[in-house]
């Protein structure tokens, strides 16, 4: 087969992908099922407590560390996804085939406020990081397997999304540390 062949056969295949997608969102996902409107609630719901709650003097820091998780884990569900080893079945919308409010907005909130916590404290952050991602894989995800809002293949478990959860909030953690120490280095520059 050649470079060209191969090419449109797999954009005809992402387009049969596509269009199937289309059709489960339709039939099972719309704005007429519970699995929509949980979607819907776990984005602005967290946002909200987010709001009310975010120490506002570290908002800069504190949004860091959050939209770092985010991306980590968006970057990771992706992988996962395409690979067929972690699915949500059930999303928002059929445009974002992916967990899109478990990893933008669930995940980064809950660990954000774990942060804020332990770092308002002067307590240990990884080590709640770990309790955390305890309660976030076995309790909200455990859940969520139950009742279909994710599907996991290949060997695919919650032991997996345990380390994952643990190896994504300490990667934000160390890159927050990171920014933290090179914006107190240029300050120390200009004085």
């Amino acid at each position: 087969m050649s470079k060209e062949q191969l090419y449109q056969k797999i954009y005809g295949v992402k387009e049969q992908l596509a269009a199937l997608q289309r059709d489960f969102w339709n039939n099972y996902s719309d704005f007429e099922t519970w699995y929509f409107w949980f979607n819907l609630l776990s984005i602005f719901l967290p946002l909200l407590l987010l709001y009310v709650l975010l120490d506002r003097k570290r908002l800069f820091e504190i949004s860091f560390f959050g939209y770092s998780a985010h991306v980590l884990w968006a970057n990771i569900d992706n992988i996962l996804s395409s690979n067929n080893y972690l699915l949500h079945p059930h999303s928002l919308t059929y445009l974002l085939p992916v967990g899109f409010s478990v990893t933008t907005v669930i995940f980064p909130v809950a660990f954000m406020l774990v942060y804020q916590y332990c770092t308002q404290r002067n307590k240990n952050p990884l080590l709640y990081f770990v309790g955390a991602s305890l309660l976030f894989a076995f309790g909200f995800g455990g859940i969520s397997h139950l009742v279909g809002l994710i599907e996991m293949h290949k060997g695919m478990n919650l032991f997996y999304l345990f380390l994952i959860d643990i190896v994504v909030s300490f990667l934000a953690y160390g890159f927050t540390k990171l920014f933290i120490k090179i914006k107190h280095d240029k300050r120390s520059e200009k004085q």
